[in-house]
């Protein structure tokens, strides 16, 4: 067929554009193999296209599987867990009875010692009324055994001048008494003399 285009050398071909026109048979068939090696880098360009839109795609549905594998183990670990959790809180409701009956004594006692506290609070409340009234008291005899020792003590000094008085009389005292000793022992000497001498002379 292609020996009968050459022969005819002349022959109506359509363009790309859709529009007819004459064209030599070696010019039709140098487009149709330039128009054949475009298609085939076109259809090159978009296999290798789709090999690489494929691989990502692969490698998104490698990665896609991963995480869903992932998340079946990271959910079946964490079923295991709820079930142990949940055990825990069946053992901890089952205590809840126990729990609330301490509770409650507690509370008793925390009432208890509340009322305790109030009457220990009144109690301190009186006791330091009754401190402060020994206090006021012990106050008033503070200030009276100052006075009395005041007065005791201006009695003290009036007793002590009294005595420096009555040893400054004794003093003189004693030094008349001894004046007169001596004078009455001069005199007795004098007489015993007095009287020797007569005896002699008799």
């Amino acid at each position: 067929m292609e020996k009968e285009w050459r022969d005819t050398d002349i022959h109506e071909v359509t363009s790309r554009e859709g529009k007819k026109g004459m064209a030599s048979i070696e010019m039709f068939f140098f487009d149709f193999r330039a128009f054949a090696n475009a298609t085939a880098v076109k259809a090159d360009n978009c296999l290798k296209r789709v090999e690489k839109v494929n691989k990502s795609v692969t490698n998104k549905r490698t990665r896609l599987y991963n995480r869903l594998v992932a998340s079946y183990h990271k959910a079946k670990t964490g079923r295991a867990e709820m079930a142990r959790e949940l055990e825990v809180a069946q053992v901890a409701a089952a205590r809840v009875p126990q729990l609330e009956e301490d509770l409650r004594i507690v509370r008793a006692q925390c009432a208890d010692i509340q009322e305790a506290a109030k009457a220990l609070a009144a109690k301190e409340k009186e006791t330091e009324g009754e401190l402060a009234r020994l206090r006021r008291l012990e106050a008033n005899h503070l200030a009276e055994l100052d006075s009395v020792k005041r007065v005791k003590q201006t009695k003290v000094d009036d007793l002590n001048q009294q005595l420096g008085e009555v040893d400054g009389q004794c003093r003189k005292l004693r030094e008349e008494i001894t004046t007169q000793s001596q004078l009455l022992t001069a005199t007795a000497k004098r007489w015993v003399d007095e009287i020797s001498v007569l005896r002699l002379g008799g």
